[in-house]
């Protein structure tokens, strides 16, 4: 299985994703991130990772052109942005779509915007997992 994760600028949801998806895909499976474009990782969301004991070090953030989406088994948009703007892809069914609320517009207090991040990294594991438990597969 081979599993592209994008979201607007590959900064935060999809870099979990692909974090998350690192450390629950079985072993022969792939996993990559992309975005719409590119703005770099931040602290807000390594620290996130983090705290689950889960290390982004040698993440680095890539636009989805420098993939060939068509090598995927599953393309997930993980914003809305990404859902509308992704190329088309040779198989439709194989784009998933689960948009979801951008940690990174939480606004406020320190710790409302930390909460922003773990409830977004939590979603994010969810989603992970119900790839791998078969629940999420190309036409759903």
């Amino acid at each position: 299985m081979k599993v592209l994760f994008v979201c607007t600028a590959n900064s935060c949801r999809s870099q979990m994703a692909e974090t998350w998806a690192r450390h629950l895909f079985p072993p022969d499976w792939r996993v990559a991130s992309g975005g719409l474009l590119t703005y770099r990782i931040t602290e807000k969301t390594q620290y996130t990772m983090k705290e689950v004991g889960l290390d982004m070090t040698g993440q680095e953030t890539k636009t989805i052109d420098t993939h060939d989406l068509d090598s995927f088994d599953l393309v997930v948009t993980l914003s809305e942005e990404a859902g509308r703007f992704l190329p088309s892809l040779a198989h439709p069914d194989r784009h998933i779509r689960r948009a979801m609320t951008d940690p990174m517009s939480a606004q406020g207090e320190p710790e409302v915007v930390r909460q922003a991040f773990r409830t977004g990294r939590d979603h994010i594991k969810t989603i992970v997992q119900a790839i791998v438990d078969g629940v999420i597969v190309a036409g759903s």
